[in-house]
């Protein structure tokens, strides 16, 4: 039933749109407005009036932008707009209006996802209520987000870490993974792409995807509920994958679990009936509900259980400014070898910029108005705001050792890109080794930019990495907002070390919200043996697209602590 919607109604529905906008919407205010976008046509369409006026707003920014610059006569701190950062200016024109338009789909479409969620699995409404309940709205569940990896939400942005999922609201995971706790101990891996959703302190509802559940001793009788077949545990780890069609695959891998077929797509799923068949250890069976109606034995493959999410970064901290941005770096938390540490600034391996050869663009180095002397320094203290960034690149990575010195004679200024050395050398342990912090707006990819890391000296078995998505992206909780900062021009780009601290540069304040993303380094994908010590690097950006790689901070890690 739609829910009646006057002049004070349509003020409290613009006043939670622009707190979305804002970035200031509170878990009560979201719901509200959840609520209104998926009961209200009137509010949905105020929502796409909102919509509308955001997409065209890039153009009116970028004339007024054009404006700006024929008025600007004086050097110094000039107060540019975000449509004037030391990016390619087609950034604005071709990128934000998407970007807007994701933040303002973000209610809409949590009611596009629960329409889907129902239209695949044909009992969504029954799992989502049990008879004689009254509908729950936005109330949070027992279970919590424990863990997450690479994960994308459609129509959201990922949770944080310790929230608690919305009980019976359907997620859709586009990619990636999320660990899930519940109260009673249990614990579920979903990986994405995937359809879910919490109905109760021990109940998941899979609707397509892959999960992998671990309930240990205490957390009998926890359910995993498919569309069609209802799992509950008697102590063990199982999987469960669901296809699109349906059909269920169950690998138990310890202990046993409890099968049950849902007697009719209209019967309560929480109202299972028959006698359950007992899957134990090392088997697993498969429910094909388009061919046929028998479960089916099927091969057992241990390989198709996730113990856990892959090693990664997982957090930062970092001193603050007044207003709560973020400025020097404190310390890192990443897991290795599936043990998770938080490593303090002072443990890390400094680096230090020894090869610049820029991209064909304006900006250059990112910190105060007033530059330090070397400049190049920007690159080798603890602050995320600081750096040599819009590194040169190329299309393919490297495949021999890159060309580092200059003969300005014969305009050679060699191999595009930025090498650094390690203070001391990194030793290749388990899982990321090294962490490249990277400043980044949201017109810029939210992934981060993809970029070619290389040994700087090609041995045996040595190659090229290639990394295309960062492990906290700007749609990350746990990327912290920056504090200000200035972005540095340049008339013509340097091609070496000399030119960055000689070249003539105009300081310009930078107005747009600005987050530091990171991603982990692992050693191993460059071919390096377990145990090799590696004293620097060579990096590119990939050239596949108009932005470039922005570095602020890059650091090796130390060894893995032994228990």
């Amino acid at each position: 039933m739609s829910s009646h919607f006057d002049s004070v109604s349509k003020d409290e529905v613009s006043q939670l749109i622009e707190a979305l906008l804002d970035g200031k919407i509170s878990d009560e205010q979201f719901g509200r407005l959840d609520h209104w976008i998926s009961t209200n046509a009137d509010a949905r369409q105020l929502y796409f009036d909102y919509l509308q006026i955001h997409q065209d707003l890039p153009n009116l920014i970028a004339r007024q932008e054009d404006a700006t610059l024929r008025n600007v006569t004086e050097p110094g701190r000039t107060n540019y707009s975000a449509a004037r950062s030391p990016r390619r200016k087609s950034f604005w024109r071709t990128k934000t209006a998407a970007v807007l338009a994701m933040a303002l789909l973000v209610p809409i479409a949590l009611f596009i996802g629960i329409y889907l969620g129902n239209s695949s699995s044909g009992s969504n409404a029954e799992v989502a209520s049990v008879p004689g309940d009254e509908p729950i709205i936005n109330k949070a569940s027992g279970a919590f987000f424990t863990n997450l990896a690479h994960a994308r939400f459609f129509g959201e942005l990922p949770p944080q870490i310790g929230a608690s999922p919305i009980l019976k609201r359907d997620y859709v995971l586009i990619q990636g993974m999320v660990e899930l706790g519940f109260p009673n101990g249990a614990s579920a891996v979903i990986e994405g792409p995937a359809a879910f959703r919490v109905d109760g302190n021990d109940l998941l509802a899979l609707d397509i995807g892959r999960c992998s559940v671990h309930a240990p001793p205490g957390a009998e009788g926890f359910r995993v509920e498919t569309p069609e077949i209802s799992i509950v545990d008697r102590g063990t780890r199982f999987s469960v994958d669901v296809s699109q069609n349906s059909e269920t695959d169950i690998q138990v891998i310890e202990g046993a679990a409890d099968l049950y077929r849902k007697p009719t797509r209209d019967s309560a799923a929480a109202n299972v009936t028959g006698s359950p068949l007992r899957l134990q250890e090392k088997e697993a069976i498969r429910f094909a509900f388009v061919n046929q109606r028998e479960a089916v034995p099927v091969p057992f493959d241990q390989a198709r259980y996730q113990y856990g999410l892959p090693d990664r970064v997982i957090s930062y901290e970092a001193t603050t400014s007044a207003e709560g941005r973020a400025k020097l770096l404190t310390s890192v938390t990443v897991q290795r070898g599936q043990k998770v540490e938080t490593i303090p600034v002072d443990k890390l391996i400094n680096s230090k910029v020894t090869w610049f050869h820029a991209s064909n663009y304006i900006g250059y180095l990112a910190g105060d108005e007033k530059l330090p002397s070397p400049r190049v320094s920007l690159a080798a203290d603890r602050s995320l705001r600081t750096g040599v960034i819009n590194i040169g690149g190329s299309r393919q990575p490297l495949t021999s050792d890159p060309i580092m010195t200059v003969d300005e004679s014969r305009d050679d200024f060699g191999t595009p890109g930025m090498a650094i050395q390690f203070d001391r050398p990194v030793r290749n342990g388990p899982g990321a080794d090294v962490v490249l912090f990277e400043i980044q707006l949201f017109m810029n990819p939210l992934e981060g930019d993809s970029f070619h890391v290389s040994p700087l000296r090609f041995e045996a078995g040595l190659h090229s990495h290639t990394i295309q998505t960062f492990d906290l992206t700007m749609e990350s909780p746990e990327s912290l907002q920056l504090d200000d900062l200035y972005f540095h021009t340049f008339e013509e780009p340097p091609r070496s070390l000399e030119q960055l601290e000689s070249f003539p540069n105009t300081p310009l304040f930078q107005v747009s919200k600005r987050h530091a993303i990171v991603v982990g380094i692992d050693l191993s994908d460059l071919g390096y043996a377990e145990g090799a010590l590696v004293d620097g690097l060579f990096l590119q950006d990939d050239l596949a697209d108009e932005d470039f790689l922005d570095p602020v901070l890059i650091a090796g890690l130390p060894e893995v602590s032994q228990p």
